[in-house]
């Protein structure tokens, strides 16, 4: 009897195609995986800033214009967008993520929210109305 030396091409055709289907399958789940956990940097930068927010409040009595007077700072790829009509009345911030630029997440606080959504971080696609925001896990 003879012993082999090495695999047959059938064998090797077998295993690329085990590999690529099992590639198939977690490729998708990792993408979705690392979506997510860039929406979960958005939601804590903004809960984050919502405390810089209410400290800074608490010490001038009116909430901060931007980040840069409040003892803030955001994740590396994080953009934080904050307006006010007016500073003692609150603000919105919206956040986006430069790795998922189709997904902002938004917060207001004081007068620029109504009382049941005042400190509530919504996340949903960019450009979709309020409707569409708690729709993003």
């Amino acid at each position: 009897m003879r012993r082999r030396a090495a695999f047959t091409i059938v064998e090797l055709m077998v295993a690329m195609v085990l590999l690529g289907a099992l590639s198939a399958i977690a490729v998708p789940r990792y993408r979705t995986y690392k979506e997510r956990a860039y929406v979960a940097t958005l939601r804590t930068d903004l809960g984050h800033l919502r405390i810089a927010e209410e400290s800074y409040l608490a010490e001038f009595q009116v909430y901060a214009a931007d980040t840069t007077a409040l003892d803030f700072r955001h994740s590396s790829e994080v953009r934080i967008a904050l307006s006010s009509q007016d500073l003692m009345g609150g603000y919105t911030a919206v956040a986006t993520h430069l790795r998922v630029p189709s997904v902002q997440c938004q917060t207001a606080m004081g007068r620029e929210a109504s009382p049941a959504e005042s400190g509530a971080i919504y996340c949903g696609p960019v450009g979709g109305g309020a409707g569409t925001l708690p729709g993003v896990p």
